[in-house]
Formats: C-alpha cells, sequence, structure tokens
C-alpha cells in the first residue's frame, strides 16, 4: 500500500502538488488505482519498498526535521531569523502555496495528510507516525466535509505585507508542527503570549459566550481581522480599518443575528447606520474619525446593552460619546438629566434616547428638528412625569401655537430645545437657566433676534405650557374656557332644536300637502339686497372659507386630515400666510360694510332713531322677534298659526350680529397673536394665552354653526332647498315674497311702497350659479364639520 508522503520529503527538488493523478482523483476506489500509478507517489520505487518507507522511515524523518516543542511557545524571544521563518514556513508553503489545493475533493485532502488507501477507504498506516496517528481517530463521514476548501490555498506574498510577516506558520498552527498533520486542525491560537489582553477581552464577550452555547456563526479572530492577510489597522484594506469596520460587523449581523424583542431587524440596524450622520461621515465623506461599531460597541469585549459592563448600557452612553463628543458630555453631567442619571434614576435620558443609536442626524437638518418634539414628548407625555396628576408638558406644549404649527411640519417654530436648551438644561431656579427670569427674555427673542426680538417683561408673563383645564393654577383661562363651552352648549343647543322641530313640522306640510304651489320665477321680483349687500356677502363667503380652511389644520393639527390640508396650501407655515391674507380681505370687506351703515344711516337723518334703529327695518332685536321666536315654537308642536313675518326674522338676525361680534372677536385676538411683541407693549403676557382660546373657541363656534345651523335656516329647509338664491340675485318673487313676508308686504302696499321695490327678473343663469355655487359650499361645510365632529370631543 502506497500513501503520498510529499509532507515528509521537503527535500525533494521537484514542485510539489503537480501530480496529474493526484489531481485527477474521483472517488476512494479510483483514487486507489491511480496512487499506485501515480509517478509522484512511487518515484519509480517498487511498491512494497514504498509501502515500507511509508510505515517505517518517513515518521522518523518527519521527526527529525519537526522543530522542538517548546520553540513555538515564543518565536521572538529565540530571536528566529527571516531566513530561519521562511525556510520552516516553506514546510507548509509545498503544499498550501499551490493553487490547486483549493480543488482537492474530501479524498483527496484526507491522503496528503497521512492516511492510506484501502478497500475499507482510507485508513491510518498499519503502523501509524504521530501524525497518521491522529488521523486514525475516528473521523466524520467524508460526505460531511466541505467539496472544496479555497481557503486553504496561500498565494504568492499573502503573508508578506501582513503584520505576521515575521511569523512561522505553527506559531499560530501549533498541532501542525508535525507532519502529517492531523485532518482537522484547531483554530489558530492567537490569544497566547501575542495577544493576551485582547484574548480575555474576548473571552468576557457576548461572541465568546455565544460561541460556548455552540453558536457555529459565533465570530472568531479570523471573522474581523483576517486570516493570513491580517493587515496594520492603518492600512486601508485592513478589515478593521475605520471604514472597513461597518461592512465587517454588518456582513455578519445582517445575516446571523435575530431580530430584536421589539421586531427590530438586524438589517434596519445596519441600513439605519449607513444613513446616519456617523455612517454617512465614514461612507460618504471617508472620515476615519466619525464613530464605527467599534467605537460604540467595543473591539474586543463586547457586551448586550443590557449588560451593565456594556459600553452602550444606559449608564455608561454618555461616557462612551463623550470620548468623540468632548465638552458635550461635561455639560450634560451638569444638566438635570445628568444629574438625575448619576442619581440613579433609570428614566433620566441619555444620549441615545434623543439622538437614537444608529439612526442620528445632525441636529440641524429639517429631519431632526421635526422628530425633536416627539423625542422630548417620549418621556414628557407620561402623566407620572409631572407628579401632579395634570396635563402633561408635551400635551400643553401641542396646545400652543408653536406646537400646533411643528406638528404641521414647520420648523420656523420654537421646539423644546430653542427655550430649554439641549445638553444643557437646567432646572428652572437655576440662574444659569434659559427659563430663568434674568435670562428669558433673551431666551424669547432668540439667537441674534430671530424669534420674538421686541420681547420685553410683559411678553415673557405669557405662559407656554398653559392649561387651560386646569382650573386651580390657571383660573382666568379656565373661566374663559368655560364660558365658550356653555355659550356653544347654548347656541347650538337651541338652535339644533330648532332646526330639529322645523324639519319634522316641514315634512308633516309635505306629507298632507305634497309639494305645494311652485312659484313662477320668470315674473318680476321685489328687490332685498342692494349691490353692495351681495358683493359683501361673496367677500363673507370668501373669507369664511379661507379662514377656516387655513385655520382649522392649525387647531386640529394632530390630525391627519388636518395636514393633508394645511399641505395643499403649500405647509402649516404657507397656510399661515393665506391665513393672514384672508384676514385682510375680512377686515377690509368688514370696513366696506361699516362704511355702507353710516352712509345708510345719513339716508335716515330725519327719522334715523325711529325708522332706522327702531322702526320694522332694524336689524336691533324687537319684542316682535321674541314673539315671532314663540310663535314658531307653538307651530312646530302644531300649537297655533306660522307667525307673520316683517323685513328680517329673529334667526336672521341672529346670523347677523353673530357675524358682525364673531369678526370682531376673532379679528381682535388674531391681532394679538400675529403681533404680540407690539401688542405686549400695552397689554400682560397672560392676555395671549386668553387670545389662544378666544380665537380658536370663536372660530369653532363661527365654523359649527354657519354650517349646520345656518345652512338649513337659508338653503336646507324643505320650502328653500336646495339653495335660497336671494342673496345671489338680490331679489324674491313677488309672489314667494308675499308667502315669505307678509307683514312686510302688507306695510308696503299700504304705505304705497312696494312698486318701488320691484324689478326685472335676474337673469337665467343667475340661479343655476348660484345652485352649483350653494351645493359646493355646503359639501365643502359640511364634510369640515364631520371632520371636526369626529376630533372635536377631544379638543372640548
Amino acid at each position: 500500500m502506497h500513501y503520498d508522503s510529499s509532507h515528509r520529503y521537503e527535500n525533494r527538488r521537484p514542485a510539489p502538488m503537480d501530480v496529474p493523478g493526484l489531481m485527477s482523483i474521483a472517488s476512494d476506489k479510483k483514487a486507489t488505482r491511480r496512487f499506485v500509478r501515480s509517478p509522484r507517489l512511487s518515484c519509480h520505487v517498487p511498491l512494497w519498498l514504498t509501502a515500507l518507507l511509508a510505515v517505517v522511515a518517513l515518521p522518523l524523518i518527519s521527526l527529525a526535521q519537526s522543530p522542538p516543542r517548546s520553540s513555538l511557545l515564543d518565536r521572538r524571544s529565540a530571536q528566529v531569523t527571516p531566513q530561519e521563518v521562511a525556510l520552516q514556513n516553506k514546510r507548509c508553503l509545498n503544499c498550501h502555496g499551490q493553487s490547486h489545493i483549493s480543488e482537492l475533493t474530501p479524498s483527496e485532502r484526507r491522503v496528503m495528510v497521512g492516511l492510506v488507501p484501502s478497500d475499507e477507504g482510507l485508513v491510518a498506516p498499519d503502523e501509524p507516525s504521530q501524525g497518521a496517528g491522529q488521523n486514525a481517530q475516528e473521523l466524520p463521514p467524508i460526505d460531511e466535509e466541505p467539496a472544496v476548501r479555497p481557503g486553504l490555498y496561500l498565494g504568492p506574498n499573502t503573508l508578506d505585507r501582513g503584520v505576521h510577516a515575521d511569523l512561522r506558520c505553527i506559531d499560530c498552527h501549533r498541532k501542525a508542527a508535525t507532519l502529517p498533520h492531523a485532518v482537522h486542525l484547531p483554530p489558530a491560537d492567537c490569544t497566547g503570549a501575542c495577544h493576551a489582553e485582547p484574548g480575555i477581552d474576548v473571552l468576557r464577550s457576548i461572541h465568546a459566550e455565544m460561541k460556548v452555547k455552540g453558536d457555529k456563526q459565533a465570530p472568531t479572530c479570523a471573522t474581523c481581522h483576517g486570516s493570513h492577510e491580517i493587515l496594520p489597522k492603518s492600512d486601508m484594506e485592513s478589515l478593521v480599518f475605520p471604514l472597513n469596520v461597518v461592512k465587517v460587523c454588518g456582513d455578519c449581523h445582517e445575516q446571523h443575528s435575530k431580530n430584536t424583542p421589539e421586531g427590530y431587524a438586524p438589517s434596519d440596524h445596519v441600513a439605519a447606520y449607513i444613513d446616519s450622520a456617523h455612517g454617512r461621515a465614514v461612507t460618504g465623506s471617508g472620515l476615519v474619525v466619525a464613530a464605527t461599531c467599534a467605537d460604540c460597541h467595543g473591539h474586543h469585549e463586547v457586551h448586550p446593552a443590557a449588560d451593565s459592563q456594556s459600553l452602550v448600557h444606559r449608564e455608561n452612553v454618555p461616557r462612551t460619546c463623550g470620548q468623540c463628543h468632548m465638552g458635550v458630555d461635561a455639560t450634560y453631567r451638569t444638566s438635570v438629566h445628568g444629574q438625575k442619571l448619576e442619581a440613579g434614576d433609570e428614566r433620566a435620558p441619555v444620549c441615545t434616547d434623543c439622538h437614537t443609536a444608529h439612526e442620528i442626524t445632525r441636529a440641524n437638518t429639517p429631519d431632526f428638528k421635526k422628530g425633536l418634539v416627539e423625542e422630548c414628548g417620549d418621556c414628557h407625555d407620561n402623566p407620572d412625569m409631572t407628579e401632579t396628576g395634570r396635563a402633561t408638558f408635551y400635551e400643553t406644549y401641542r396646545q400652543s401655537y408653536h406646537g400646533q404649527v411643528t406638528k404641521l411640519g414647520s420648523n420656523l417654530a420654537a421646539r423644546c430645545s430653542d427655550c430649554h436648551g439641549s445638553h444643557n438644561i437646567l432646572p428652572k431656579a437655576d440662574s444659569l437657566s434659559r427659563l430663568h427670569p434674568t435670562n428669558l427674555v433673551s431666551t424669547c427673542r432668540g439667537p441674534g433676534g430671530d424669534c420674538h426680538a421686541g420681547a420685553n417683561r410683559n411678553f415673557i408673563t405669557f405662559d407656554p405650557h398653559a392649561d387651560f383645564k386646569d382650573r386651580e393654577r390657571y383660573p382666568v383661562l379656565y373661566a374663559v374656557w368655560m364660558y365658550f363651552v356653555i355659550v356653544m352648549s347654548a347656541a347650538f343647543g337651541f338652535f339644533g332644536l330648532h332646526c330639529i322641530l322645523w324639519f319634522l313640522r316641514s315634512a308633516v306640510e309635505r306629507v298632507k300637502n305634497g309639494n305645494g304651489h311652485k312659484v313662477d320665477r320668470r315674473g318680476p321680483g321685489i328687490r332685498r339686497f342692494t349691490v353692495l349687500n351681495r358683493v359683501n356677502h361673496v367677500f363673507v363667503i370668501i373669507t369664511f372659507f379661507g379662514l377656516t380652511l387655513t385655520g382649522m389644520p392649525l387647531l386640529f393639527a394632530d390630525q391627519l386630515w388636518a395636514q393633508r390640508l394645511a399641505t395643499f396650501f403649500g405647509g402649516g407655515v404657507a397656510a399661515g400666510l393665506w391665513h393672514r391674507f384672508f384676514a385682510i380681505m375680512l377686515i377690509g370687506n368688514f370696513t366696506v360694510h361699516m362704511i355702507g351703515l353710516v352712509r345708510s344711516a345719513r339716508r335716515h337723518n330725519n327719522n334715523m332713531v325711529r325708522n332706522w334703529l327702531l322702526g320694522p327695518r332694524t336689524m336691533l332685536p324687537r319684542i316682535k322677534d321674541i314673539s315671532d321666536c314663540i310663535g314658531m315654537f307653538r307651530w312646530f308642536v302644531f300649537g297655533g298659526k306660522k307667525p307673520r313675518f316683517d323685513r328680517w326674522t329673529y334667526w336672521e338676525k341672529f346670523d347677523y350680529w353673530a357675524e358682525i361680534f364673531g369678526t370682531g372677536i376673532i379679528g381682535g385676538s388674531g391681532l394679538l397673536l400675529w403681533f404680540p411683541t407690539f401688542f405686549s407693549n400695552f397689554v400682560p403676557g397672560w392676555m395671549f394665552n386668553v387670545a389662544m382660546i378666544v380665537h380658536g373657541y370663536e372660530a369653532l363656534l363661527a365654523v359649527g354653526f354657519i354650517f349646520t345651523i345656518h345652512f338649513f335656516n337659508a338653503h336646507l329647509r324643505m320650502e328653500k332647498f336646495p339653495v335660497d338664491d336671494v342673496i345671489f340675485s338680490g331679489q324674491l318673487p313677488e309672489e314667494e315674497f308675499i308667502i315669505e313676508r307678509p307683514e312686510e308686504h302688507a306695510r308696503l302696499v299700504a304705505n304705497g311702497t312696494l312698486d318701488e321695490l320691484r324689478v326685472p327678473p335676474p337673469a337665467p343663469w343667475v340661479r343655476p350659479l348660484a345652485i352649483v355655487i350653494g351645493i359646493l359650499a355646503m359639501l365643502i361645510g359640511v364634510g369640515l364639520v364631520a371632520l371636526i365632529i369626529l376630533a372635536g370631543l377631544q379638543v372640548l
């Protein structure tokens, strides 16, 4: 029997591993035949002599040529010369330096290390050498071996560039000192005399723990540093060069790590880091000083974040980040957050709570600014944090203008850090705090006067976290809020009942009398409104819808529909500009209306009080309005006849005065909020808190009333459905006028002025246009009211 003795004949001149017979082995049986015929194996020596050399002589030669075991412990202390290193390594490279070793089959690889072919397969020689003896141990089935092992090949100069260029192969692969070596060699020993300290660190790490538990994917030294071509850390091609660390760690963690209990995938960690400020600095800009995985998690002694020894454990995070962000760590330590952490409060936020661990973005980027409030809210939206049971700081911030507009995506309004600071957050009583009374004016003005440049002592009495529902701490704000709750409840309760009863009575009349008499609109009409009245109303429609559509998104900024609506107008800031535009238009229209009233009063100069203010044409409330209202409710419940109305009905007067007072209330509070620093010269800052409540709730009252009660009274009741076009055409058909305003008709006939009010019928296109505009307006209004109702309960 013959076997490959190339491991023993190191002084042979022919280059090893170049035998065609050896490279063509396909199976154990065929391998046996090719083995005995191979010129490399037999060297033209009779088979019986070859077997004898293999069994007796060659092990002795190999033992004589193997270096003493003690020389493996410390090559440097023995002062092995480069020539001796090259000579020693040549023993290994005789085989491993040949490229086709990477293509050998499992059978061929076992033959190389001393096993010989037999009828039973590859077995140890009858009198095994030391290496063959090792291989005589029970081996795993050959079909479990890798088909090929490319890693067995070491190309030219593979070792020359590395940090181990002056080491012998057997300094790391100690079990290969004697040839033939075992079929399976233990991993290279890196943690001996050379790398003792890092080795100890690794043994304490999670990676070693995984290895002990039998995890075959657990990394070894070679996983991170490479196997043979280990380059200095400063070499750009080194696996542990800062620009390459992310790929080394990421490749392994993406493939083999499990999802976190929260469902966060390892691939998400890697992708998040690559897109972070650190990742972009490393992969995009090539900044080797930017943090990589090893900088934060450690190099060799890596622990899970929950382990108190981990560099990314909560208590250690500030110190870890402070290794790079010098100064910031010291500032954080003096802040309320840092002091709470030192006191052992587990709720105290650390760097990763605000900046995240892997998705870190630059603090001046829009994305970071948009997410900052939510980051603070993660803690400060917890009622337990207030220890009072009151609204959280996050809730009260979101109720403020700053919180509303930031929710709509604006980066211009003040966020938490603009007022409280970022790393240097101090208690309000601390003289260095940005919220200390001596510093508050400067804080409100902002850096370079970018915020409220004209802020003064009055201005800073505004409370950005005031809770108007807190009766104990904010009694004035609570009273204002309760006033609106009562007024809104009364208005919607009374007129809501009015609409329901009216609808039911009209339905009964419709069932009893059918559609009734159809009015002929082709004849002359009676003028009801002047051109100025109609123009005023058109602008009322435009400004009301404009202010509603641009203002409601702010009040309901946490609702998706409100955010989409604000986006339609160009975002929160742009919607605010549109809101101010419509406000200017409203003020202009209101001014024109007031001028029209003055002119009308002058026309009644002789008897202004008797006719214009107290007469039947007045818009002021009269005793008749009360009797008409009572009579209307009696009619609703079949208790009497329908009242005979004059120029104006009681619900029309209510609409008018609600518009007048509402415009004044909303406009006045809006101006306070528009120019706060100017008005702070005249009013205390808490008035702006009042203005916030007034402006929002008066707007809710107006929107809710107009889009429900007014729409029903003017257009949706059965007598007028689908649209009452009188405000567009300015006239009523005379027949309809007689039915609706019998008392006014009788009065006009009596004093002979009815003919003065007769006008030709409107153009044929007026009513269709009025119907289209009216229906569109009602659809928008009713839809918006539905959305407000869905979200309104949380506001009330």
